[in-house]
Formats: C-alpha cells, sequence, structure tokens
C-alpha cells in the first residue's frame, strides 16, 4: 500500500510535464534563426513542439521583456476579481496621494486603464531616455513629477515607465510585493516554480519589461492561461469576463508594430493571422507569445536580444519563420 501511494504521487508530481510531453513537429527551417533561443508550441494541451537553439537549454530563463507588461496586465486582473483594487478606471491618485496636490490638476484623472493602455499623458522614457528614467533613486516619483505631454486618455503613447506604475499599485493595493502576489496568485496555479524578477531602484519589481526571465515553456502556459478564459483545470485563475476584456477588439487602438493590422488594448494585442483571431503579447528583441483560440494553440517563442539589430530580428521572425510554425502548427492532427 505504501509503495502504491508513493507512485501515484510520483505521477500525479510529474503529470503536467507527462501530458506535455509530446513532439509531432519538425522544424528545420528554424535553425537559420541565429538568435533564436527557444520555441514551444501547444495544441489542445499538449507539446507539439520544444526545442532550444544555440547552446540554450529549456531550463533558461529567458528575459521576456515588454511581455512583462502583459503578465501586469493579468496580475491586476487577478487583483480586480479578488477585490483589491475597484476598477480599471479607478484614478491612480488613490496609490499615489503626491498626484491630488500636482499643480497640474488633471494628473488626477489619470486611470490604470490608461497606464495600461499608454494614454496615461505621462512622459514617455523610452529609448535612449530610458536611462534617465531608470537610474533615478526613485523612478516612479520621478515620473509622476515630470509635467503632462498631453491630456490623459487623449493620446496613445508607448511609455514603459509608466507601465511600471502599475507593479506599484499592484504593491500598494494588496500590501503584497508584486513577485510574491504573482507567485502565488499566477506563477504557482500554472506550475511556475523558477523565474527571475529584480526591483527597480524605487523599491518595487519591474513593471516596464527590463528584468522578468521565464522559461519559454512557462511563458506557453501564460498562454494557455488565456487560451482558457483564465481558468487550467477547471480552477479559476483570474476571471473569463477580464480575459474577455483583454481580448476585445472594440476596447484596442491601432498599434505602431506587430503583425500586420494589429490593435493594442490593455497591454495585450490583437490582429488576424491567416484569417485566425491572433491575442498576443510580445517583447523587445523577439519574444513572443501567441494565442489562437480557435485553433486552441499558443506558440512562445524568445530570442538573444544581444544581437546587431533586435528589432530586425523581431520582423524577421514574423516575417521569415512564424509562418513555418503556424502552418506546421495546422498540419498537426487533434
Amino acid at each position: 500500500m505504501f509503495f502504491m501511494k508513493k507512485l501515484l504521487c510520483i505521477v500525479l508530481v510529474l503529470l503536467p510535464e507527462f501530458i506535455w510531453a509530446s513532439d509531432s513537429l519538425k522544424l528545420a527551417e528554424l535553425l537559420t534563426d541565429k538568435g533564436l533561443y527557444s520555441v514551444v508550441v501547444l495544441k489542445n494541451d499538449r507539446t507539439i513542439f520544444k526545442q532550444s537553439y544555440h547552446g540554450i537549454t529549456e531550463k533558461e530563463r529567458v528575459p521576456i521583456k515588454s511581455i512583462t507588461k502583459s503578465v501586469m496586465s493579468l496580475l491586476i486582473g487577478i487583483a480586480l476579481d479578488r477585490g483589491f483594487l475597484k476598477s480599471l478606471d479607478q484614478p491612480i491618485s488613490d496609490f499615489f496621494p503626491v498626484l491630488l496636490t500636482d499643480s497640474n490638476t488633471a494628473k488626477k484623472r489619470i486611470t490604470i486603464r490608461h497606464l495600461m493602455n499608454h494614454t496615461s499623458g505621462l512622459a514617455d522614457y523610452e529609448d535612449e531616455r530610458m536611462p534617465e528614467w531608470l537610474t533615478d533613486a526613485n523612478p516612479s516619483a520621478f515620473l509622476l513629477s515630470k509635467p503632462l505631454v498631453y491630456e490623459p486618455g487623449s493620446t496613445y503613447r508607448y511609455n514603459s515607465p509608466a507601465t511600471h506604475l502599475l507593479s506599484a499599485i499592484i504593491t500598494k493595493a494588496t500590501q503584497m510585493e508584486t513577485v510574491a502576489f504573482a507567485n502565488e496568485y499566477l506563477f504557482k496555479p500554472l506550475g511556475i516554480i523558477t523565474y527571475t524578477w529584480e526591483k527597480l531602484p524605487d523599491g518595487f519589481y519591474d513593471g516596464a519589461g527590463i528584468t522578468l526571465g521565464l522559461r519559454t515553456v512557462d511563458l506557453a502556459k501564460i498562454g494557455n492561461l488565456v487560451l482558457h478564459k483564465g481558468k487550467i483545470n477547471g480552477v479559476t485563475i483570474v476571471s473569463e469576463q477580464y480575459i474577455a476584456s483583454l481580448c476585445d477588439g472594440n476596447l484596442k487602438r491601432t498599434s505602431p508594430w506587430g503583425l500586420p493590422d494589429t490593435k493594442v488594448g490593455l497591454c495585450w494585442y490583437q490582429a488576424k493571422y491567416e484569417n485566425q483571431e491572433v491575442n498576443y503579447c510580445l517583447g523587445y528583441g523577439g519574444q513572443f507569445l501567441l494565442v489562437f483560440p480557435k485553433l486552441k494553440c499558443v506558440i512562445a517563442a524568445t530570442h538573444d536580444v544581444w544581437v546587431e539589430d533586435p528589432n530586425w530580428q523581431s520582423y524577421d521572425f514574423m516575417t521569415n519563420y512564424l509562418p513555418f510554425i503556424y502552418k506546421a502548427m495546422v498540419n498537426v492532427k487533434d
């Protein structure tokens, strides 16, 4: 009896990886993608392809860059579901009361939704300007002290420092550090047990997309959660209603990048790919997580960002390698 109980425990521990242990695809074309780290493809909850390249192992925790913003979006949804936040239209002055006495009264109208939609009106410190924000002793306070560049809600302007404020909001609203909240309510339920994540100088875990590192197989698990409308094995991690809002094209606006005819909102992108709806997120240098709801498929791909042209690498993957993966994925029988 003891032996049988012990065997049953071993089977239960190994079950998720056992279910996802199939490799049905052969994609030799990917060998020519010189910066490729790893690709994982799921179909109907099975791993039909899992491969790492150029000396990287599947245990490697890869910086997912701005996919961090999409993870933050899920954490905001969980905080809403659990009553830590009132709504996406809650003013951020509830968490940063310094805005209530700012000479620019428009700052009091900035909401959580504005941060997630890159429409806050806060100054953007992107690209060559980012070190000025990142190296400040208090990046959050630094950003909030700067003059608004436009009326909140009026204009889309990509803003990584503004999405970092989402991490601060989670910490302030839940009285848990962002990493602890994520571990308790998102990572552990998905079986994500190894990752890297660092604080910025203001003491809040990075919400901008700089330090969070995940295994590609774990990135795919996040995509599978969205595919299943917030549930895994019948357990709700984030509400179906919130996932529906992430995937609602009517709540999005035209994106300046991504797949053709992409729209973006609430830190998630949406497009049509080969006439199939795809909800996805992407990060600098070729980090991708693509969810095809009708096909019940997920593609996760990660790349080395220390290449000559990371932006070209991202475009090259979308244009020249994603078609091979998609075609092979579709052709795998259920």
